[in-house]
């Protein structure tokens, strides 16, 4: 019996660490920072692609919000993202204001303080994603906002018109790095607070995520 006992013991044992193994295989390569090398230049040097970047992004951002459990979290900065690279395909104001393709909105100077500030207490989440689960809730969000079919954040009769999206800025209220409850530039007349967003059958509140709509189409849209 004792023998059978301790059986069942490492058998279980070989379990939980092949587990962990396989939890460790999906985490991208934990990346520092070198002396002289911007955070971007670690990235690009280590072979990140595009939906890695978007991924770690996705990932250190939905827990500088407080809420890096939550997938509606993480899918709605997926969205986000992704509206300012669709936008920015089409539109070359857009595209200065915001950057150019995935890389350059991730790393556009003063937007994700998690990528680029090395001063942010969250940019080593973006170096070195350890958190298994939410590795795979920003990963999942990624694949489905580069898909590109669905974006909940698709509204108005214009944005369905044109399959785009407007809202292209957003807030974390709850963040240890945010100013205050609104966003500084919420008297903006060039933005238009959305409020509480629907998502699929739930709704991710504003007290989470407060998104912000271009109040009127790019008017250089090349479409």
């Amino acid at each position: 019996m004792e023998k059978s006992r301790g059986l069942r013991v490492l058998t279980f044992a070989a379990i939980l660490l092949l587990g962990t193994r396989v939890m460790a295989s999906e985490l991208p390569a934990c990346l520092s920072l070198t002396p002289g090398w911007t955070i971007e230049s670690v990235l690009v040097a280590g072979g990140a692609e595009p939906p890695e970047l978007l991924t770690r992004l996705v990932y250190a951002e939905s827990i500088s919000t407080g809420f890096g459990h939550d997938p509606l979290v993480h899918q709605a900065i997926a969205w986000g993202v992704m509206n300012r690279v669709r936008l920015g395909d089409l539109s070359p104001s857009v595209q200065r204001t915001y950057g150019r393709g995935i890389q350059g909105v991730v790393f556009k100077k003063g937007q994700f303080n998690p990528a680029l500030s090395e001063r942010s207490q969250f940019s080593r989440e973006f170096l070195c994603p350890e958190d298994g689960e939410r590795w795979r809730l920003a990963r999942a969000a990624a694949e489905t906002a580069l898909n590109g079919r669905g974006n909940p954040l698709i509204m108005t009769g214009w944005e369905r018109e044109h399959n785009l999206s407007l809202i292209v800025n957003f807030y974390y209220p709850q963040s240890v790095q945010a100013k205050g409850p609104i966003a500084p530039w919420e008297g903006n007349k060039a933005l238009t607070f959305v409020g509480d967003v629907p998502m699929g059958e739930k709704v991710l509140p504003a007290s989470r995520v407060r998104f912000y709509r271009l109040a009127h189409p790019p008017a250089d849209l090349k479409r």
